[in-house]
This record gives structure tokens, sequence and C-alpha cells, in this order.
């Protein structure tokens, strides 16, 4: 992305500063907020912004803590994240939008649905689950889940190991998560070095960490928005070589109107490996539900 339009402007909003990329037209066209997942910004939504634009508004942030967002010390819990991103938009002067959010950009996404459920139209889960709803599952390595739900939350130790080792790190879960059947280029060295870079920023790795260290907080926001299913128009994404149907089965386990869509030869990060049928996808459902 390279064009003034989707490079990256900021916003401060009471003790924070949030960093944002925003294209396409806001009058009288949809909204689009696109969450990025885990370790990445939103250079994630590279690919995709230009294929959206023509048809949406679309406002892609670093999440607070990620890229040049601020670094706050705490707040990781997703309602809390979720209240920020809330702010944003307001200050923006939209009052709705459709939200996609991609791996933890989808527990952030959820906690932003559930708590204000008249401001989302649509809502689109990526690659992702929630706990109290299967997340558990993937953090099991008993049972063939990841074992980097665990170091990222065991505390300083975390950071401690991978300052200094930051690309290493971002290159082994892209090359780990990515299969590059249909693009072996979707992400680049260059685009690793981005979120390398990222990461290396003061504070950066405590707030990604973070993010996973406040999960059993997660955990009982979730439980109990879980009690009142979402009427919101949801679809779930999942990738033949990601999480393929998890997570429409999470989804369907905290809303009441869930379309699923399966996107072949893809691995985990599916908005970098297969942006035209990601785009196509998100942009039949908002506008034809």
């Amino acid at each position: 992305m390279t064009d003034d339009n989707t490079s990256l402007r900021s916003h401060r909003l009471h003790d924070a500063r949030l960093a944002y990329r925003r294209s396409g037209t806001p009058d009288g066209r949809p909204t689009l907020l696109l969450l990025h997942g885990w370790p990445q910004t939103s250079w994630a939504w590279r690919r995709v912004m230009p294929l959206l634009s023509r048809d949406f508004d679309v406002i892609a942030p670093d999440l607070p803590g990620f890229g040049d967002s601020s670094k706050p010390e705490s707040g990781f819990d997703k309602k809390t994240i979720a209240r920020r991103l809330h702010d944003l938009v307001e200050a923006l002067g939209v009052r709705q939008v459709a939200i996609v959010g991609h791996d933890l950009g989808g527990h952030v996404a959820y906690a932003y649905a559930a708590q204000w459920p008249d401001a989302v139209s649509h809502f689109v889960f990526v690659e992702s689950s929630l706990p109290a709803f299967g997340q558990e599952e993937a953090m099991d390595v008993s049972r063939g889940g990841s074992w980097h739900f665990g170091f990222n939350m065991a505390g300083d130790i975390s950071e401690s190991l991978v300052s200094g080792r930051e690309f290493l790190f971002v290159d082994h879960f892209v090359h780990r998560e990515t299969v590059g059947v249909f693009d072996a280029d979707s992400i680049s060295r260059d685009d690793i070095e981005v979120y390398a870079r990222a990461l290396a920023r003061p504070g950066a790795l405590r707030c990604s960490f973070s993010y996973y260290r406040t999960l059993p907080l997660d955990r009982k926001d979730n439980a109990v928005w879980g009690r009142s299913p979402l009427q919101t128009p949801c679809l779930a994404i999942g990738a033949q070589w990601g999480y393929g149907p998890a997570s429409a089965h999470t989804l369907r386990r905290v809303a009441s109107n869930v379309t699923e869509r399966l996107i072949d030869d893809c691995g985990h990060y599916v908005p970098e490996e297969r942006p035209a049928e990601f785009a196509d996808a998100v942009r039949q459902f908002v506008l034809q539900r």
C-alpha cells in the first residue's frame, strides 16, 4: 500500500494514540473496520484494502500496542481494546461498521460486537476461536494445540528470549502457518521485516504478549456475553490448511445467524495469501445481507 489514501494516520484518544489506515469513499458507503491478528499490524491488509475500497470506506488500525499505535501499560483484555477502537470509530465520525477480525483480531471484533451490537451491521470472523468457546483446544499442546499460547503468557521470560530475535520469531510463525501453494510470495521477507521491526519497538513485545496474558479475563467476559447470542449477521471464514471449519464451530456457539466460507489452498493468513477470494467473500456478505 503506497498511495496517500492508505498511508498511516493517527488519532489521540484519552491516554492513547491509535494509528490507522483509511481508504475508499465514506459518503454513502458501508464502513469496514479491519482488525489484524498476531503478530502483525495493519500492514496485513495491504493486499485487501485496494480491493475493498472500491465498494467500502475501509478503516484498518494498528491494534493498541502494535505497530505505530501507543504501547499502554495495561488494558489488553479484549473488552478494553474494543472500547478503544469504538472510541476511534466514533471520533472518525462513523456510527456503524461491518467489523472484520482475523486471529486475535477476531477476539477483539467479538468483544466489540457483543458490547455495541447496534453499532455493528455485519461481523466477519476469520481463522479464529474464542476463550470459553473453543480456544482452549487450540491452546492444549497435549491435543495438538500450539505451544505459543503458553510461551506468550509466561511473563518476562518471553520478552527476554525473543528480544533481538524478532525476525526469527515472526518468520517461524509465518512459515509454519502459511502454505504458499497459491502464492509463495504472499508474505515476503520484506513483509516479515515490517512485522519484526514493529515488535522490536520499545514496549511492543510486552504489549503483544499481553494480548495472550489476558485470555483468562477474556474467558470470563465471553462466558457472560455468550449467554445472549449475537443477532448480527455473521460470516466465519476458515482456511483449508488453517483452522478449517473450527472458526464456524466457535462462532455458532455465540451467534444465531452464521454463514460459513472455506478458502481452499490457503493457510492461516487468509488476507495475505488469498486476498482476491477474501475480498470477494467479505464484499458479497456485506452487500448482500
